[in-house]
């Protein structure tokens, strides 16, 4: 797409909302007429102004006020990204550590990417990112490309309005200060009116020949389904000091029945989300988006009656989770001790050791068409009351698959189905 910049056929655009309610939701709407627009479209000041000079979420920064968010062509629902608290963690951290330290978490406002103090040795995010203030002019605010929560724009690098006629972007906003948005739960919080900056093309030559090429070849992409469901918690007070009991969990997941899946992933959070508190201060990364470790964790998926990882248990290491997470998305910003159960070196070796433990996601490659998907975890109970290694406690578990849509277009419009 380079030499449409260069030859001064593309040309950049700010919008405002065409509707914004404060703490609530806003929606975009791109110009009919224009020929078409390119698929980099990015969000700015995305952010809020706070009661008190506090902190953006470590994992999520600004992202946390994000609840929702589509993209539409009129009423037809191109592509949208819902519940993206923990998803969008999980693609904070998808990074190298020296990108996000120097680059990510200062566009995004989060903590992640870490160094070695000087003071103490021990891993810290030294240069802090940007917290939200008092006042619209002196707040941090963040950017997204929105290529990260729609993946049809990794796809269609142009938008024709010839065939999009009536684009639309809407956002719903998380306000509620309870749901961690900054590191201070006791803050009130008032969402700021985001800019979309969008880049269009002027040559109808150019988009002439990206009309033809979308009429000849269609697009298939890999649209993110959210699924969600429940391990719950075990009473453990009864328990000796010495007992455990082992605890098995499936669920037959509904929401890829029927759908080609690619990639899955898993992400376990405190069901009691107020566990990641002490008063109103959040502990690490918080209840919200983290991903927390358990004890002796083996997880298994059975799809169509076959179960995908070898062995009766399954991936039953912490480390080998983490290899066939880095293995099918490339680098993972943790550290040691981010994906482990209580690791005992946290507070000798993290300046803030409630981070440990919060970075353990699950991934799978599915590779086919779903008739029956079951997730089975498995953990250890034990006599542990600590709310930050929560073996024993409730935990909502959210899935995220890769499902296969595509677009065919005709004469008369387009369609989008499930491939």
């Amino acid at each position: 797409m380079s030499d449409k910049y260069f030859d001064g056929s593309v040309e950049t655009q700010y919008l405002d909302p065409v509707s914004y309610v404060p703490n609530g939701r806003c929606a975009f709407e791109l110009d009919g007429d224009k020929m078409a627009y390119l698929s980099n479209m990015r969000l700015l000041d995305l952010g809020l102004v706070a009661g008190a000079q506090t902190n953006y979420s470590k994992g999520l920064g600004a992202l946390a006020l994000i609840k929702n968010i589509r993209l539409m062509d009129a009423r037809t629902e191109l592509s949208a990204l819902r519940n993206p608290a923990q998803y969008l963690f999980f693609k904070n951290a998808n990074r190298s550590n020296s990108i996000n330290k120097s680059n990510d978490s200062f566009l995004k406002r989060n903590a992640l990417g870490l160094e070695i103090q000087a003071s103490d040795n021990k891993l810290a995010h030294v240069y802090a990112s940007g917290p939200a203030d008092t006042a619209e002019d002196t707040t941090n605010k963040a950017y997204l490309d929105l290529r990260e929560v729609f993946p049809i724009l990794n796809v269609l690098q142009v938008l024709p309005t010839q065939i999009f006629r009536n684009l639309r972007i809407e956002i719903e906003f998380d306000a509620n200060p309870l749901n961690q948005i900054l590191v201070d739960n006791s803050v009130a919080i008032t969402t700021l009116r985001p800019v979309l900056a969008v880049d269009h093309i002027n040559n109808d030559v150019l988009v002439k020949k990206e009309i033809d090429e979308l009429m000849k070849s269609g697009v298939v992409w890999d649209e993110i389904v959210h699924d969600n469901w429940t391990i719950p918690a075990v009473d453990t007070s009864g328990f000796a000091n010495d007992k455990t009991v082992t605890q098995n969990a499936s669920n037959h997941s509904l929401a890829y029945k029927g759908k080609y899946v690619e990639r899955l992933l898993v992400c376990k959070q405190l069901q009691n989300k107020a566990l990641a508190l002490n008063t109103n201060a959040v502990l690490g990364f918080g209840g919200i988006a983290s991903s927390y470790a358990v004890l002796n964790q083996t997880t298994q998926y059975r799809v169509n009656g076959k179960n995908i990882i070898p062995g009766f248990n399954g991936v039953n290491r912490p480390n080998e989770r983490l290899g066939i997470l880095s293995d099918e998305w490339g680098s993972v910003n943790g550290f040691t001790g981010s994906n482990l159960y209580k690791w005992s070196n946290r507070a000798a070796s993290l300046a803030d050791p409630n981070e440990a433990g919060q970075m353990s996601w699950d991934c799978v490659r599915l590779g086919q068409r779903v008739a029956d998907l079951q997730v089975q975890i498995q953990r250890t109970n034990q006599r542990d009351s600590d709310a930050l290694c929560p073996t024993n406690e409730a935990l909502n578990i959210n899935a995220y698959g890769e499902v296969k849509k595509a677009m065919a277009l005709m004469a008369s419009g387009y369609n989008i189905v499930f491939a």
